[in-house]
């Protein structure tokens, strides 16, 4: 297969886009290997876009829905999700959200999206709704918050985010059937916050705390670069918020935390202790893209037409 990003885990599938231009896309059980291909979706004339993908279930309606959003301008050139924080003129204007719903041979538009979401591989579906966190810049003041897009009727919504402080919403995850969000706090620790009830703002619980921690792989891996060339600096991991590169993929039923730095480096946090268990394994690649995956072994057909 080409090269291919990770845009949904739901259900023991996979949803697959190609990596270069977000037109091919698939849906894939890497336990079974097959897979079905969907069809194309209407593309947009810009050389330079932002993609965002949400895969679920709408237990209302009983069928799969694959969401895809384009972010794209009118007419010249976009830089770029990483060259967006210097080139702010660039930032997109216009939107298109499509869907693909199983049962149904083609991508329906429904119209544009209320919100710059940021794209996450982790996939958030919680009380039949997808979810994000809002594009966030400084110069964008609005962004660092939480959007839902309901698999039933088709609408976004804001959901009520918990009180960070002075920091935003990195990305939502699930804990435990519940929605929760990841931030900053003022001190520079990372927080999980937990929402009880789902939509009541009252009911966000912080639940865990996690201190600084910059993994010894990943140092390794800095110095080993060839000619010491060094993109970015372990310094900006732990003292800007807008290189903040670190990622909540789970939290298990024993409460251990499993975090991704850098899509370089995998550890494992001990909340009992404080202890930071750095993981590796025999081929494991430089760099990486982490997605949690419940594995099943019914055929595509089975479970996406069922």
């Amino acid at each position: 297969m080409p090269e291919f990003d990770v845009v949904g885990s739901f259900d023991g599938l996979l949803c697959l886009a190609d990596a270069v231009n977000n037109v091919a896309l698939y849906i894939y059980n890497p336990f079974t290997k097959d897979y079905i291909q969907l069809p194309r979706t209407t593309q947009y004339p810009n050389r330079h876009r932002h993609v965002v993908f949400g895969f679920g279930y709408s237990p209302l309606t009983e069928v799969y829905k694959v969401v895809k959003i384009t972010y794209y301008n009118g007419h010249g050139e976009y830089y770029g999700y990483r060259d967006c924080r210097t080139y702010y003129s660039k930032f997109p204007r216009l939107s298109d959200v499509q869907i693909f719903t199983t049962g149904r041979p083609i991508w329906r538009s429904i119209g544009s999206a209320s919100h710059y979401l940021d794209a996450s591989p982790a996939e958030t579906l919680v009380n039949g709704r997808l979810h994000w966190a809002t594009w966030t810049s400084r110069r964008l003041r609005s962004g660092g918050q939480l959007v839902s897009f309901d698999l039933y009727d088709e609408q976004f919504r804001e959901v009520p985010t918990p009180e960070f402080g002075s920091r935003r919403c990195i990305h939502p995850l699930v804990v435990g059937g519940c929605l929760a969000a990841v931030g900053l706090s003022i001190i520079w620790q990372l927080d999980i916050w937990v929402m009880k009830e789902y939509g009541v703002r009252e009911s966000w619980v912080r639940q865990w705390s996690i201190g600084r921690h910059i993994p010894q792989t990943l140092e390794q891996k800095l110095d080993d670069e060839v000619g010491n060339y060094r993109p970015w600096t372990i310094s900006r991991i732990a003292d800007k918020a807008r290189d903040v590169v670190i990622r909540v993929l789970n939290v298990s039923e024993s409460g251990h935390i499993l975090l991704e730095y850098k899509s370089r480096a995998l550890v494992l946090y001990d909340p009992t202790n404080g202890k930071f268990i750095e993981l590796e394994f025999e081929g494991m690649p430089r760099w990486f893209q982490t997605v949690v995956h419940q594995g099943r072994l019914d055929q595509v057909d089975t479970i996406f037409n069922r």
